[in-house]
């Protein structure tokens, strides 16, 4: 999965909780006037060590019964929230909509994903866009998994939650 999938599926899992957010830096205005809008960004990931050599068991297709292996490593994603408004809009709409934020991720795993920690630093202006800013950083814990054919050969990878979902 790409970078910019993943923050597309955050953003959607946050749309769907009543939360306004978008992927990345759009093309569109990056606020609607009177209401702030959180924008998702993957920061970095990590899944160490490189290769595949975990074995989480095998996996049978439903559809065709076929078997295949599974393999996976732990990774660690670091997203990017900015929490963006126009200033007439007020601080505490940005502070109120990372509240929700809060506890949404307190009742809900986001795209299967532990959440580790959610912070946010002071609320700031940005003169060069004129909004104000409130940046959050979301921590989360998944798994990198690829299924194995015959030939030990890796088909494809997904990044999952636990290793139950």
């Amino acid at each position: 999965m790409k970078a910019d999938g993943i923050q597309e599926r955050l953003a959607e899992f946050f749309r769907e909780r009543d939360i306004d957010a978008i992927a990345s830096w759009p093309e569109d205005p990056r606020t609607d006037p009177g209401r702030p809008r959180v924008l998702v960004s993957l920061e970095k990931m990590t899944c160490s060590p490189a290769g595949m050599q975990n074995y989480l068991g095998q996996w049978v297709n439903e559809a065709t019964g076929q078997e295949t292996e599974l393999y996976g490593h732990s990774v660690h994603l670091s997203f990017l929230l900015d929490i963006l408004s126009l200033p007439e809009t007020g601080a505490q709409a940005c502070r109120e909509l990372f509240d929700r934020m809060l506890v949404v991720l307190q009742k809900e795993k986001p795209i299967a994903l532990s959440v580790q920690e959610l912070n946010s630093e002071e609320l700031e202006y940005d003169g060069k866009d004129g909004l104000l800013r409130l940046r959050c950083h979301l921590e989360c814990i998944g798994w990198l998994c690829t299924q194995g054919d015959e030939a030990g050969t890796f088909l494809d990878f997904t990044l999952r939650g636990d290793i139950n979902t």
